[in-house]
């Protein structure tokens, strides 16, 4: 059941608009997860910890390059942060509220599933 909204609205301060700074940034804080390359090296760290970048390249048969820019826009917004030993960097989620954002959005899609898969097919009637 969603929760009301009550005294203060969600994200009182930040002003609307396609114009806003405040909004445009807000909208890039969600495009890290928007990103099934990036949602899925955030999936893997949350279920493995900490775990290189080669291991991530394997599990997800994206080429090395790729992988690697996609866990440096992370790290740079603060999702993931970076161990190096050598040669290796090794990856872990480096915020809880990651996980939380995660859950959450699990959370959202299992009780909108059916909405969601539709989405796509509304989207191509516009």
């Amino acid at each position: 059941m969603q929760q009301q909204i009550t005294e203060k609205e969600a994200l009182a301060g930040v002003a609307v608009g396609r114009e806003s700074e405040e909004m445009c940034l807000l909208a890039r804080f969600f495009n890290g997860f928007a990103n099934s390359t990036r949602l899925s090296i955030l999936l893997l760290l949350s279920r493995q910890g900490e775990t290189k970048v080669g291991d991530l390249v394997q599990e997800l048969g994206a080429p090395q390059p790729r992988i690697s820019d996609h866990l440096r826009c992370l790290s740079w917004c603060g999702y993931v942060k970076v161990r190096r030993e050598g040669r290796n960097a090794y990856y872990s989620i480096a915020d809880d509220r990651v996980l939380q954002v995660l859950n959450l959005g699990e959370a959202m899609l299992r009780d909108n599933l059916e909405h969601v898969e539709a989405c796509g097919a509304i989207k191509k009637d516009w």
